[in-house]
């Protein structure tokens, strides 16, 4: 498959989004197929869980996600601002990004198709996160006071750092977010609903650190773009990552590094492998111009919604139709070996699906993409 972008688009975002879509949909299934059908050693699949302190490969995925939407920001939406101001587009844009990717959240794990409040949990996904920051950074985007594009995100993180070390622990009920959520949750859904199974992860407070997040893919993109030279976005780029990181591995002396609530000696690690990861990639693919076999990957970055959903709300149907293409490979493979062999035809489904989806932006007058 070649791997073609449109003209004024970062190659490297695309990429790195497809990495990321990549490792979920593709990468984590195909791992775990592996582990039950022969058995992989717990230091290797460690990587693909969560915990509730620690930093593993699959923590970095949700990060990422929110890093490369700010990053994306700017790309789609100073086209749409007139003389530094917004346009009408500008607002219709940023209400329809925000609102579709808050519906779908619900969608995926918000069990609003349900159609019972006692199920519906209205904040609790990834795409949820995204469209909290997508918002923020759009807002503070308007702002030409280049002081306070840089202060906010250091007051979010900081402010955020202060409350969590000051009022609470760093339990899974006792944190100070966890206290956060717990009230806001029973002001807006009943009482007993399945919205206050949390599972450890909070939102209302932490939407500071998705804001966080997202901008500082919005402040990458910036360097990008700037009047410097590519040696000197480079320089810039590996310097905040880098910082970043350090930052993170300091703090963990004092604060646990837990994703479930974005502490802030995970977050700063988080971003720190974000910002290097895409230094990396820019280098490769957006100066050297090094891009061949890259095709699927961008097919994943530019519909990464499409799988997405693939992988979340129609799994039950993704799932079946694999099952049935799969059905004869145990006579072939093995039985033993089924759940990998039904893991890639479930991969090659969600791709094939993927495939069509780009196939019908194209049918449609230009490829349609997911800023």
């Amino acid at each position: 498959m070649e791997a073609k972008t449109g003209a004024g688009r970062l190659f490297s975002l695309d990429f790195l989004r497809g990495l990321d879509m990549f490792l979920l949909v593709a990468i984590g299934p195909l791992m775990r197929g592996a582990d039950k059908a022969w058995g992989l050693p717990s230091s290797v699949m460690g990587q693909f869980r969560h915990g509730w302190v620690g930093f593993t490969l699959w923590d970095i995925i949700m990060p990422l996600f929110i890093f490369m939407c700010g990053a994306a920001i700017p790309l789609a939406l100073t086209k749409r601002m007139k003389d530094g101001r917004p346009t009408g587009a500008f607002w219709r844009h940023v209400a329809w990004r925000f609102a579709l990717l808050w519906f779908l959240g619900m969608m995926a794990q918000g069990r609003i198709l349900t159609l019972d409040p006692m199920q519906i949990s209205p904040y609790n996904n990834t795409l949820q996160t995204i469209a909290a920051g997508y918002l923020i950074t759009a807002l503070l985007m308007l702002t030409r006071n280049r002081i306070m594009q840089i202060a906010v995100p250091i007051l979010l993180f900081a402010g955020y750092g202060v409350l969590l070390a000051c009022f609470g622990d760093y339990t899974d009920t006792g944190n100070c977010a966890y206290r956060v959520e717990m009230p806001v949750l029973r002001w807006i859904v009943p009482a007993g609903s399945k919205a206050f199974e949390v599972g450890g992860y909070t939102w209302f407070l932490t939407t500071m650190m998705f804001a966080f997040m997202s901008l500082c893919g919005y402040h990458c993109t910036e360097i990008i773009r700037g009047e410097y030279t590519e040696r000197r976005k480079m320089g810039l780029l590996l310097a905040l990552g880098g910082g970043l990181l350090g930052l993170g591995w300091l703090l963990s002396i004092w604060v646990p590094v837990i994703k479930p609530i974005f502490t802030v000696s995970f977050t700063a690690q988080a971003m720190g492998w974000c910002v290097l990861a895409w230094a990396v990639l820019y280098l490769i693919t957006d100066i050297c111009g090094l891009r061949r076999g890259l095709g699927v990957f961008i097919l994943y970055g530019k519909f990464a919604l499409t799988a997405y959903l693939c992988h979340t709300v129609f799994h039950a149907a993704v799932d079946r139709v694999a099952q049935t293409l799969a059905q004869g490979l145990p006579r072939i493979f093995g039985t033993a070996a089924q759940p990998f062999t039904l893991a890639c035809v479930t991969v090659l489904v969600i791709t094939w699906l993927v495939w069509i989806r780009s196939r019908l932006g194209q049918a449609g007058g230009g490829v349609v993409n997911n800023r």
